[in-house]
């Protein structure tokens, strides 16, 4: 089986949104590329701490005195990445592989989501110091240019999800999804690509509301970066619990309708994928085997190779 796009790179993301975008900065390249969303994964791996250090500066506008040492922590990460995640992410690929010849379940489905998940909140953990140190050295220009980059950004998202008539959402909904499953399937068929566009229009999904909690979570980062940087002799368990208070209210959000409609999506997107996987043909989950498969021998290569 294979989660599509969605499953590897959106659920994260939904789950969880410095580290929020800090940490996610860092650390969603390193998962992303090890689960395979990178067509050259092991040539990208290698060079996640050069990309993640440009993706971070585009947020923060990285200063000469921080350069050096978020180099360093980068580094170190990925380090930590290849020696303990590396055999973990491995394990899940097998996993994974052993479901795709069969019929899934939505429990099946959910199970995969909840070991991506867990993986996701290893590299969390491990990358909680780092993006701490980072908050704690940003000035209020770069707390300022992160907002602007916020703004640049929302831009974007609401062209993509906001914009348009209810149809023309739709169709952009379709067109990613369907590259994202063919990525994995290849070409999907008539019956369905019927299918996937049936389940895209009864989803529970609410661009609205995505949209809300989205401009929560990030006046909540502008705001706790913001305490932390400007009080750099917090005592350093009090900058923890700052940090990690945020982390809280990032995956469970304060607000109850937005926790409603999160399990009601994470239910309905596993038992989406488990039906559009059990239209796929015999060749097609053969071919899904397989691109599961080369990720898991690339992941191996990178294994063997020195640190």
């Amino acid at each position: 089986m294979s989660p599509t796009g969605k499953t590897i790179q959106e659920f994260p993301i939904a789950a969880m949104k410095l580290i929020a975008r800090l940490l996610r900065l860092i650390s969603l390249c390193v998962l992303a590329l090890a689960l395979g969303a990178c067509s050259a994964l092991k040539l990208g791996y290698g060079q996640l701490p050069e990309l993640s250090y440009w993706w971070i500066d585009a947020y923060i506008d990285t200063s000469d005195a921080q350069s050096p040492q978020l180099r360093r922590e980068l580094d170190s990460l990925l380090a930590w990445h290849r020696a303990q995640e590396l055999p973990r992410t491995v394990r899940l690929l097998q996993q994974m592989q052993a479901l795709a010849p069969d019929n899934l379940t939505a429990e099946q489905t959910c199970a995969v989501f909840d070991g991506v998940r867990e993986r996701y909140l290893a590299l969390q953990t491990r990358a909680e110091a780092p993006a701490l140190w980072l908050a704690q050295s940003l000035s209020p220009a770069q707390i300022a240019h992160m907002a602007r980059k916020f703004e640049k950004n929302n831009a974007e998202w609401r062209s993509d999800w906001l914009d348009g008539t209810p149809q023309e959402r739709l169709k952009r909904r379709e067109k990613l999804a369907t590259s994202r499953a063919e990525m994995f399937y290849g070409k999907l068929n008539d019956a369905q690509q019927a299918a996937l566009r049936a389940e895209l229009a009864q989803s529970a999904m609410n661009p609205e509301l995505m949209w809300k909690e989205r401009q929560r979570r990030q006046q909540d980062m502008i705001r706790t970066v913001t305490l932390l940087s400007a009080t750099p002799a917090m005592q350093p368990e009090a900058a923890r619990g700052t940090l990690n208070a945020m982390l809280t209210r990032l995956s469970a959000s304060p607000d109850p309708a937005w926790r409603a409609y999160s399990e009601t999506t994470m239910r309905e997107a596993c038992a989406s994928f488990a039906r559009l996987h059990n239209l796929a043909t015999p060749a097609q989950r053969e071919r899904a085997t397989q691109k599961l498969k080369g990720y898991e021998d690339d992941l191996r290569a990178l294994m063997a190779q020195p640190a």
